[in-house]
């Protein structure tokens, strides 16, 4: 793998065209097709569809396009730094977490953080599920924030706990139930359902989808990608998005109401050890408080 693969792949990605991403990078479009397949060949994967008349990014494609900046990010850096050598101060911590979402329970965490730590240098690695703990494995990330999966075993790392999280319905603040206390099973038999896509579900959750939409009609369920996309179809009055409930990242305009005879989740952190680790201590015990004080 080099760099001109990886530079060829974003290219392409960015304008879904191989003619494009030729005349962008001064080379010929033969050129660009085999450093394409030749990275496939590589990585074992499909990264495009092709046909003669559009190039679609395959899920493999979205998956690698993460790891693909981030390398050509370090190797840029890396030369500059022997371009202009100066002494490198900066203190990377990588956080890793499978969804942007749940990247907005962070800012204050990382604030106080880098008032003890003013080189702090936080990276973000957001990959769907898997894909993450390998990186935990390779000991690419210090830590993945997570909600607490069934099969631990697979992961090879420590699990700590930061919070206890509700499943609740979450429905527009108008909505005719908006004023109960809980949504019982009658309640939501009700109303379409708008659920999160098993395949980028945690699986506790995934288990607790399952069972509401059993003995449901297909048209009483509305499969969404993200939990924002669940929630602005619930915002539009499309129906009750089954969400983990994170007081924090509230939408005013809408409510949420614990759904009866569910059980919390259990998120936390998953890290190798935090022994020679100040950041990663810091960060453990900041989220600890930041979660307690909002739960």
């Amino acid at each position: 793998m080099n760099t001109f693969q990886l530079t060829c792949f974003l290219t392409v990605a960015e304008t879904l065209s191989f003619a494009k991403s030729a005349k962008l990078l001064n080379v010929t479009q033969p050129a660009v097709t085999h450093q394409i397949h030749s990275l496939e060949e590589e990585l074992n994967a499909q990264l495009f569809k092709r046909t003669t008349r559009s190039v679609e990014i395959t899920q493999e494609g979205l998956i690698f396009l993460n790891d693909a900046q981030n390398v050509l990010n370090i190797i840029t850096l890396a030369k500059k730094r022997f371009e202009e050598p100066v002494a490198d101060e900066r203190r990377f911590f990588s956080i890793g977490c499978h969804s942007h979402n749940e990247l907005r329970l962070l800012p204050e965490i990382l604030r106080q953080m880098a008032d003890s730590c003013p080189m702090l240098y936080p990276v973000f690695q957001v990959v769907p599920f898997q894909h993450l703990y390998q990186l935990l494995d390779e000991e690419a990330v210090d830590v993945i924030i997570a909600f607490q999966e069934k099969n631990t075993k697979k992961i090879d790392g420590i699990y700590k706990e930061l919070s206890q999280v509700q499943i609740t319905g979450v429905l527009p603040a108008t909505h005719p139930l908006a004023e109960k206390e809980m949504l019982d099973e009658d309640d939501l038999r009700t109303q379409r359902l708008l659920l999160l896509d098993p395949q980028r579900c945690p699986d506790r959750l995934n288990a607790v989808q399952h069972g509401l939409a059993t003995e449901r009609a297909v048209s009483d369920l509305l499969m969404c990608s993200s939990a924002n996309a669940c929630l602005t179809l619930a915002k539009a009055g499309f129906g009750i998005a089954v969400q983990p409930d994170f007081p924090s990242l509230r939408d005013p305009a809408l409510t949420y109401i614990p759904i009866n005879g569910t059980e919390p989740l259990s998120y936390g952190a998953y890290y190798k050890t935090a022994s020679g680790k100040p950041l990663l201590k810091a960060f453990l015990q900041l989220c600890k408080e930041s979660f307690s004080s909002v739960n």
